[in-house]
């Protein structure tokens, strides 16, 4: 799914995470980040929310993801949920 915020911030979450749970249930397993510019840590909560609800067969793949990602990941320790 292209996400078609240019943020994803405490301010854009929860139509965020929505929109990507929803397209997650439907059967995407690709997150395109393309347009998003800005992120906070509700970024990582989001793509946490995806793979909760992504079937077990299946791996989420992130495209453009922001550079903001890595860091987000590593400071909260989730690391191994990413490898």
């Amino acid at each position: 799914m292209q996400i078609k915020a240019t943020e994803i911030t405490v301010r854009t979450g929860v139509q965020v995470i929505a929109e990507i749970t929803q397209a997650v249930k439907a059967g995407d397993s690709v997150l395109d980040f393309s347009s998003v510019k800005h992120i906070d840590s509700t970024a990582l909560a989001a793509i946490l929310a995806a793979k909760r609800v992504l079937k077990s067969d299946k791996k989420l793949e992130l495209l453009h993801a922001p550079a903001q990602l890595d860091s987000l990941i590593e400071a909260y320790g989730v690391q191994s949920l990413f490898s």
